[in-house]
Formats: structure tokens, C-alpha cells, sequence
């Protein structure tokens, strides 16, 4: 027996059909223990067996005549401990990966003819691409776009840094549309100096611009501050809303 500690203690849960790493707390009762298991492993409290296991050591059953006046830090929980979860239910567990199930899926005219469904909802409500102005409002999004690139001076060579902290700093290499990234419009293609980017300079198996692993990144013209000589860690973000990174 072990002496009783407060801090939780990483454990192996595994049961016929799982196995995962959970935060055991040895202050918690046996049925307690159980409770919570049972998500995890799919077998009833009343059904489980559990067994410790330590490296080099035989197995243990934690088992109690009450359940609710032990606690499990009572048994030697520690690294490397394993619980072992069976159950003594006459009705077997399910074997068959999920993955195998066949599983229902609703033919689109049903789904469209459901009055309360998210589908209708958004038709009545005229929503994205149910809306009659969506075309016309994304079109003015776009140019709102293209002008605040005018109005901020953007242009390929321009070096800029990338907020909140301004630590990342490179030279535009690209601005225009890129297809295969969302909203449309214009992207900022980025050639950082240091490889703490995300691409280089090809997204969606198209090449916008060349430079080394890591060393490339696609942001909207509001996530880029441009880098003033002589400044050190460049000026505030332009707000919420502009954050997208590609």
C-alpha cells in the first residue's frame, strides 16, 4: 500500500477495445473510479474487474467489499501503472470495428424536403448562399480588399512584420487571388526570414513564389504590419477578424 497523495497520476486505461492514457485522482472512491471509466471503456460499473499492473510485478485486483469507502490510492498507482478493465457481463462486448458498420446516410431530396432542418433554416432566413445579395456583398468585399492593399502600399518587395508580437519578419513575395484558399480575393504571399512559416510559397499544388521550407505563409493584407526602418518591434494588430493564416 502506498501513502495517499492529492496530485493526480497518469495511468494506462486499457480495456478489450481501447487503450488511452487518463489522469487518475488517488483521493477518489472505487465506485467512483468505475463511474468514470465507463465512457471510456463502454463497461458498465456494475460489470468491471480492474486489474493493476506493474512492470515486474504481478497483477493486482482492485477490487472492495465497499466500494464507496476505498479510495484508490490505496493500491500502488504510479508511472508506468497500468489498469486493466474486463467485464464479467455474460453479454460480450462489441468486437466489430466501427469503422465496418454500415452507417445510415440520408439521401440529399430527404434532407431538403425536412422543414426543420438546418438546410430550411437557412432558406427561409435567407442565409449565405441563400441570400440574394451574397454575390453582390462578396464582390464588394472583395474590392474593399484590393483597395486597402493600395491604400497601405503593399506591393511585392515591401518587408513587413506579423503581429501580435512582430517576432516574425519578412518581404511580400505575392499578392493576388489564390483559389484554393477560402473567400476568395486577394492573398499576401510571404517569404519570412527565419523557417517559422507554414509552406514554400506553393498551397493547394500551385506555386505562387519560391523560397525555402517553412519560409512561406498566405495572409490577408489586415495581418501584416509594414516594417518601418529603424522600428523595433513594429506597431499594434489591425483587430480582431484578420487573423486567418494559411
Amino acid at each position: 500500500m502506498t501513502a495517499l497523495t492529492p496530485h493526480d497520476i497518469p495511468l494506462l486505461i486499457t480495456s478489450p477495445n481501447t487503450s488511452s492514457e487518463r489522469r487518475i485522482t488517488p483521493t477518489w472512491t472505487l465506485s467512483v473510479l468505475k463511474a468514470k471509466l465507463e465512457p471510456i471503456t463502454g463497461i458498465a460499473p456494475s460489470a468491471q474487474k480492474l486489474t493493476l499492473r506493474l512492470p515486474g510485478q504481478a497483477d493486482v485486483a482492485i477490487e472492495a467489499a465497499d466500494e464507496d469507502a476505498v479510495m484508490v490510492g490505496q493500491w500502488a498507482l504510479g508511472r508506468g501503472a497500468e489498469i486493466r478493465v474486463t467485464s464479467t457481463s455474460p453479454t460480450p462486448l462489441l468486437t466489430t470495428p466501427l469503422s465496418s458498420i454500415e452507417k445510415y446516410t440520408m439521401p440529399p431530396p430527404t434532407y431538403a424536403a425536412l422543414p426543420t432542418s438546418v438546410l430550411a433554416y437557412k432558406k427561409a432566413h435567407q442565409i449565405g448562399r441563400f441570400d440574394p445579395t451574397a454575390s453582390e456583398s462578396q464582390e464588394r468585399k472583395i474590392s474593399q480588399m484590393w483597395a486597402e492593399i493600395e491604400q497601405r502600399g503593399l506591393h511585392p518587395t515591401t518587408r513587413i512584420t506579423l503581429p501580435p508580437t512582430h517576432h516574425r519578419r519578412g518581404r511580400i513575395a505575392y499578392i493576388g487571388p489564390v483559389p484554393s484558399l477560402p473567400g476568395g480575393g486577394p492573398w499576401i504571399g510571404i517569404e519570412l526570414d527565419e523557417p517559422v512559416g507554414k509552406n514554400d510559397g506553393a498551397v493547394g499544388g500551385e506555386r505562387y513564389f519560391t523560397c525555402g521550407r517553412n519560409r512561406g505563409v498566405f495572409v490577408r493584407a489586415g495581418r501584416v504590419d509594414v516594417e518601418v526602418e529603424g522600428e523595433g518591434e513594429g506597431g499594434e494588430g489591425d483587430g480582431e477578424g484578420k487573423w486567418e493564416e494559411i
